[in-house]
Formats: structure tokens, sequence, C-alpha cells
């Protein structure tokens, strides 16, 4: 973020204006191009702006909750809903050399109240009040009325209006009886539109010194003039145009104009166990786009590592509950999951299970799902409310977990035993999944409580949450003393206080008091929410046994809150929770020799060869091959995951002098190693 903020800074173009008012400044200059970040949006807004408030006593003003950093806010509710009329306006743009100028900005709303408006004026004085003039509607994209969400408005075409000096304004609307709060961040007019077709981007691992194998995405660019126009990685991460030279910039000419362009990412880490979030940006010329493509990788190494999801789906295939379209809504989770690229997912409020088995064939063949055959209010599966119940859920790569039985933690002590069906929200155990890990040929074993504790801030919720963990921890204490145990789900409380009145100690005290340690902790999440719409609200949570805690990457654990930014409206068409990704590596000696009595596969390599090349004894392979490259003192070389195999295919490893290498190749649940010979 902090990289963010400084490009935004370095980017801002100011325009030589006279500010003569808190509510007026005249517009004197004419601009030829417009980027504001509001970064000097501080005690005024930005030179060339202006705020006129025709009604009322609120008005547009600077706020340190923009998208970033700074931006405008405009809330007509101060002690009640007021009645306002509020304009804000922009520097005076000549845009008469532009081919296809566009506008695009980021937006906000929270509460009910009237849209926010865009107007044009090709007549407005630049100061006095804006109804003097003429102003002209613009039909917009915004964020959805009381959605508490950002939503980037984009590709608003100005070229009616460009052939004389305008003004652009954002008009405010508010009663007595419904006053909406409207933030602007980010204001751009540019030349033409780019349009960027994939804005989640999932790396891989590379070795520390090293890179990962090629991801990519693709952008086109209409009416591209002036420019250049320049898309940039942060470290680790580098992009290339063929695959084949990799840069932490890519420059491109007027003549990709309309062409479609492929982008290849790949991670390229210098620091070993760590998981890198980024943003792939754009820029025209010198100002800076408001497009963006949101980049995952770590310098993990997958083989030995363990990529844990936990979300709560929000009533998932429940149209009722959920309030939603849910083809729509699966659609949204398959794209979420596929992104997020977990080993095992740990899943709350699943409702409809025939929706979960699509995601998971969606996910590919690999991929293997394990519902709970009970819930609140159904002891089994023959249950009347058993279909309509929120239910725990697993979907699972087999490929590296092999499931060694699920059950229901507690639930065998009903209805002997009440007390934890009670506390557990009537019956809604946790669901304990036995995984067995299958990671470079080695196994271990960790026990995973996905749980779905109490709702509710009263006094009744706490004590239920604070019964239900006292069952729960003495449960695993007893069954798994020693073992590798993961706590994972939706909490519905802090692991550090408790957002319960008159309460001041978390009611899962008693669990980190017991043999466990807390991952999402607030303290390590400061500001931070796993509850869309909110702040410092760490409901969703990972907690592990003193057992596996060395296992945990540090600081890998993260809320994956990107959905919100490339998903419309994703808060209500998916899910009011965000989802999270826990990372835990495992450290397995690396090999150092071939057992040479090994049944080979239908995959094969070829020896010699100058790069790895992988062949298939007869027909293809369609599910994912995981290939990695060792030296013959352990070290790993290179990782690289394959869709699919057909025929040959050959794998570029450069750099590595000639001699013997160690590949293994992990397929479903196959595992071979294989020498390669470099000549």
């Amino acid at each position: 973020m902090e990289y963010l903020r400084t490009m935004k800074k370095m980017a801002i173009l100011l325009f030589c204006v006279s500010l003569f008012s808190f509510q007026v400044q005249s517009v004197q200059a004419q601009a030829t191009n417009l980027y504001e970040d509001f970064s000097t949006c501080v005690s005024g807004l930005p030179a060339g702006w202006q705020s006129y408030s025709v009604s009322g006593t609120q008005q547009w003003q600077c706020t340190t909750s923009g998208y970033i950093g700074s931006g405008v806010r405009m809330n007509g509710y101060s002690g009640g809903a007021n009645t306002n009329d509020d304009w804000l306006i922009s520097p005076l743009l000549d845009l008469s050399a532009y081919q296809s100028p566009q506008l695009a900005f980021w937006n906000y709303t929270a509460f009910n109240g009237s849209p926010l408006q865009v107007l044009v004026s090709n007549n407005y004085s630049g100061s006095g009040n804006p109804n003097a003039a003429t102003w002209i509607p613009v039909p917009v994209g915004l964020a959805l009325p009381n959605s508490s969400s950002w939503f980037y408005t984009n590709f608003v075409n100005l070229n009616a209006y460009k052939s004389q000096p305008l003004h652009i304004a954002f008009k405010y609307l508010s009663t007595n009886s419904a006053a909406a709060d409207w933030r602007i961040d980010d204001v751009t007019v540019t030349d033409g539109s780019l349009f960027v077709y994939k804005q989640f981007v999932h790396a891989g691992d590379g070795l520390a010194g090293g890179y990962s194998g090629a991801s990519s995405f693709t952008f086109m660019y209409q009416n591209l003039t002036g420019g250049p126009l320049t898309v940039t990685a942060p470290s680790p991460f580098q992009l290339s145009k063929d695959g084949i030279t990799y840069a932490s910039q890519l420059t491109y000419t007027s003549g990709i104009s309309g062409l479609m362009q492929n982008v290849f990412v790949r991670t390229a880490p210098t620091v070993a166990d760590k998981v890198y979030r980024k943003e792939i940006s754009f820029a025209l010329g010198s100002v800076p786009l408001g497009e963006k493509v949101y980049v995952l990788g770590t310098s993990l190494p997958d083989q030995q590592t363990l990529q844990v999801a936990n979300w709560n789906m929000r009533w998932f295939g429940d149209p009722s509950f959920c309030g939603c379209d849910t083809n729509l809504a699966r659609l949204n989770a398959t794209q979420v999951l596929k992104d997020m690229q977990a080993d095992v997912y740990c899943l709350q409020e699943v409702v409809n299970i025939n929706q979960l088995a699509q995601i998971t064939s969606s996910l590919g063949s690999n991929y293997q799902y394990a519902v709970a055959p009970f819930g609140s209010g159904a002891t089994s599966t023959s249950s009347f409310n058993y279909p309509g119940c929120q239910k725990l859920a697993y979907i699972y790569n087999t490929s590296k977990i092999q499931n060694l039985g699920t059950f229901g933690l507690l639930a065998s002590t009903y209805p002997a035993d009440t007390s934890a069906y009670y506390c557990f929200s009537s019956g809604r155990y946790p669901f304990i999944m036995k995984a067995k890990l299958l990671l470079n040929g080695n196994s271990d074993t960790v026990i995973i409580a996905n749980i779905h504790s109490k709702a509710g801030s009263t006094t009744a919720d706490y004590q239920r949450r604070q019964c239900g963990v006292q069952h729960m921890t003495d449960s695993l204490n007893a069954l798994f003393p020693g073992k590798k145990v993961l706590v994972i789900g939706d909490y519905n409380d802090y692991l550090e206080g408790t957002p319960v009145s008159g309460q001041t100690v978390t009611p899962y005290q008693y669990l980190l008091s017991n043999n466990y340690q807390g991952i999402t902790l607030p303290s390590h999440y400061p500001g931070q929410s796993t509850y869309t719409g909110t702040t410092d609200h760490m409901i969703d949570n990972v907690v592990c046994s003193n057992a596996l805690f060395p296992s945990y990457a540090d600081s890998s654990c993260f809320i994956f809150t990107e959905p919100e930014k490339y998903l419309t409206d994703f808060a209500n068409t998916t899910s009011d929770h965000y989802p999270m990704m826990s990372y835990f590596h495992f450290n397995f000696p690396a090999p150092t020799s071939v057992d040479e009595s090994v049944t080979q596969s239908r995959i094969g390599l070829i020896n010699p060869s100058s790069d790895l090349i992988l062949f298939t004894s007869s027909g293809s392979v369609d599910q994912e091959v995981a290939v990695t490259v060792y030296d013959m003192t352990g070290q790993r070389i290179q990782n690289v995951k394959l869709g699919s195999l057909n025929g040959l295919t050959r794998i570029p490893v450069s750099g590595l002098s000639a001699g013997l290498y160690l590949v293994d190749i992990l397929h479903q649940k196959q595992h071979i190693r294989l020498k390669w010979i470099k000549p």
C-alpha cells in the first residue's frame, strides 16, 4: 500500500490556480489531462477543484478514508438526515486533442440515499452557483446503494463534449429522511480505453534466488495515442511479452491499439518462505490509470507446503437467506477458490450440496469434497432440517491430501449430553478431518477442526461460545494429545478481547491457554476485518496446536480481500465474509537419490536433453502434473505445475550446468522420482 501511495503522490498533476475561500475555488487555467488522487487533500481540496453548497450545511470535504489514502467525501447525515444539494467540480479541461477521452474514478457509498450524479458543462464560468450553467448528465455505473463497498467506474466516454473546454461535476443530493455517504477517489481522464480481461493472477511459487513458472493475463487498449503505455510489477514479480525475457516494467506504443496483448507474470523472490500480494499497475505517459491486476505469489516450495483456506460462504446455495442469485454466487465462488489455489478449503454456511459439488468439479478432477452430516437443528442427514441447514464442508486436493476420515466432534454425546449441542448452535459441532499429507513423497498427518461458532453479540451468545470452546478444547486434547491440530473457521468473535458489551476477555481464552496458539490475533491485523463493510473485526480465525505452530510460515496468513475489487458487488452477490489463506511449511528432507525399483508411470522424461522434456507413454494426461527439479545435493532448482500433458512437453530450465539432476513428478496420487542428465 505504501508503494501505491508513493506512486500516487509522484503522478498527481497540480493545476496552477488560486484558492480564495473554503467554499468556492476559482478555476482560471485549462488542463489537458486529469489525474487526481487527492493525496494533497488534507485541509482543503486540491488546487483547481471546488466544492459548492447550493443548500444544506454539509459539503464535500477531504477524508483520509479514500480508496487508498486520502479522498473526498460527502455525507448529509449529522445528528440525523439533512437536506443537501452539494457539488464537487473539477478543474477546467481542454480535451480537444483527444481521440476518445475516457473518465474513470473510484466511488463508495453506504446507507440509503440518492445516487450520485455525474454531469458535464461546457459553459460553467468556473465559480459561483453551478445552477447558472448548463449541465448534461452522463450515464455511469456506480457503487450499489447501501453496499458499503468501493466500485471502479470506468469507460465513461466524454467524446461528445470535447469540442469545448469542460468541467466535470459530482452532484450529491440528500433529504431529511435519507442521506447516503458518498466518497470519490482517483479521478482520471485519459485518451482511449484500457480493458483488462483478468484482474487476478496467481503467479505461483518460486525458490528464493530462482523463478516460478509463468502465469498470464491479457489486456487491450482502444484508441491508444500519446503515451507510451507502461505496465509495472513491483518486486518480486516480473513481466514478459514473450515468456522468455522478463523485466519489472513493459512499454507499449500506439501500434498495439485495439490489439489483444498477453502478459506473462512470474515470481522471482530473494527471500525464502514468504507470501507476496501486490498490484500490477498501468500508466499512460506520466498519468497512472485506475485499472489494476492483483497478483499473488510465494517463495514457499509448493510440494512442501500445505495451503489452507477458510471461508464463510453465507448461506451458500439458499436464495432466500443469502438474498442473492445463487448461480451467480456459485460462479463467483468458483472463481475465488480457483484464484486462491488452496490444498484444502474449510467452508462454512454451505446449504446446497449439489452446488458445492459443481464448484468441486470446476476445480479439477483431483479435488473432492466432504460435507458434515449434521448442522443446526439437524443431527443427521435424515433430519427434516438437514437440507436447508448451514453445513460445514471441505474441498481438498487429493494430490496432496488423503482424507483418512471425517466426523463431528462431540456429536456422539448427543442426546445424553445436550450442553455441547446447545453451545454449538443447536448441533453445529466442529467438523473434523484427519488429513494425511502427501508432500514430496513424504507424509505427515494434520487434524483439521472446521468450526462455525454461535453467532450474536449478547452475553448469552458469548457464554455459548465460551462453553463450546471448553468442550471442544478438552475433546481435542483428549483425542489428539501432542498432535498437529488446526482449528479454523468462523469463530464469530475475536481471539483478543471481544465485541460483546460488558466482556473484556475473548471467549476462546481456554483454547489459547491449553496447548493452542492463535495466528489471527487482532493485534497482528490492525484495521483489518474478515467481515465486509467493517474494520477491526477479525471473526474468522486460524488457531493451531503447539505441535503444528512451528510449521506455520511466519506472516503467511492473510485476508483475501482482492475478490471485492474484481468481482462486482462482492458483499451482496457472493458473501459477507472474506476468505482467508494460511501456509504451513513441512521441512521434509530433500531427495538425493532415486528408488531404482520404482514402477514407472505413464509419464517419463528424455535423457539426455538440454531442457527438461516430459513425455506420455500412451495418450494424453488431462490432470495436473507437478514437476520439481533438484540438484544432487538436494537443493530445489525449479518447480512447475502443468495443467496437462499431450505428447512431448518441453520445460525450459535456464542457467544449469551440465550434470545429473533429480526430477520429482507428482500426478494424481502417484509420485515418481527420475534421473535427468543435462549435457
